[in-house]
């Protein structure tokens, strides 16, 4: 479901962080220590690459993305680590996590789409909800392996206007491994199934009447099963303050419920991007990487 603000940030959180980031992130949250990170940090992020306008489109788009971004992790709530803001309690000797997260997405303008010009654009989206992962080990261990569960609601923004949209659920299986090939490369793979319910589907692969067209009919979409999406990323931490990251995600949507939609275009998505964090300020004070 995410675009490419998502995919780059997910990218970069999930591999440079204490623990896999199961949600795409819209904020780093990279400590490069394997004991402390700052309390407080900021830096500029800058990122790019190419991503489809949409799940199942047949077309898409190059975006840039420089950036500020500023972190606070606290014991309870975070801001701009593994997430845009992250309130989280953890239970079962910290193997059962619950956090309320945000994400974001690019807008998209429907004259730079064959399939849906004459429609109305894609809005910036925010996407905010709550996530329940399972850590089937330690988050200290260097491999880690986790079950994940998100449902969050879909917020177009346009200019102070804000229209929702829906709601997404997507479980996730991920993994994460700070020493890949025993080196200080960080790899990241994930993968599951995105469902869409109460408008969200509509949103994306509904054309009403009033666009319909000879070569794009009608058509009313249906709630379910949008496709399955696998993200695949690496990071190098070059130092305590720079940190270069690329990430790749394949989208596959053939068997989702509205495959007979004329703006259902292409059954595989491949998004790739690449950047670089910088940290230009970090405050002495200091927390434990997995608290």
């Amino acid at each position: 479901m995410r675009r490419l603000l998502a995919l780059l940030l997910t990218g970069t959180a999930a591999l440079a962080a204490s623990s896999p980031a199961l949600a795409q992130s819209a904020l780093v949250g990279t400590e490069t220590t394997n004991v402390t990170a700052p309390l407080w940090e900021a830096g500029v992020l800058a990122a790019g690459g190419y991503v489809a306008h949409y799940p199942a489109s047949s077309q898409g788009q190059f975006r840039g993305l420089p950036i500020p971004y500023l972190i606070y992790r606290g014991d309870t709530l975070r801001i701009g680590d593994n997430g845009i803001i992250r309130a989280r309690k953890e239970f079962a000797d910290d193997r059962l996590e619950l956090d309320i997260g945000m994400d974001g997405a690019f807008d998209v303008d429907s004259k730079d789409n064959n399939a849906r010009r004459g429609m109305p654009d894609l809005d910036l989206l925010i996407e905010a909800g709550p996530e329940v992962t399972w850590h089937f080990n330690h988050k200290t261990d260097p491999l880690q392996i986790d079950l994940s569960l998100e449902v969050r609601a879909m917020i177009a923004a346009e200019f102070i206007s804000f229209s929702y949209e829906g709601i997404t659920v997507n479980p996730q299986l991920s993994l994460f491994d700070r020493a890949f090939l025993g080196t200080n490369l960080r790899a990241y793979a994930s993968v599951g199934p995105v469902f869409g319910y109460d408008g969200v589907n509509e949103y994306f692969y509904q054309v009403d009447a009033a666009y319909a067209t000879p070569d794009r009919p009608a058509y009313r979409a249906k709630s379910g099963y949008i496709g399955t999406e696998t993200t695949l990323g690496l990071a190098y931490p070059v130092n305590d303050r720079l940190l270069v990251f690329t990430a790749a995600q394949v989208g596959y949507y053939g068997g989702a419920v509205n495959r007979d939609s004329p703006l259902h275009r292409d059954n595989v998505n491949v998004n790739v991007g690449a950047g670089l964090r910088w940290s230009f300020w970090q405050s002495e004070a200091r927390v434990p990487v997995f608290n």
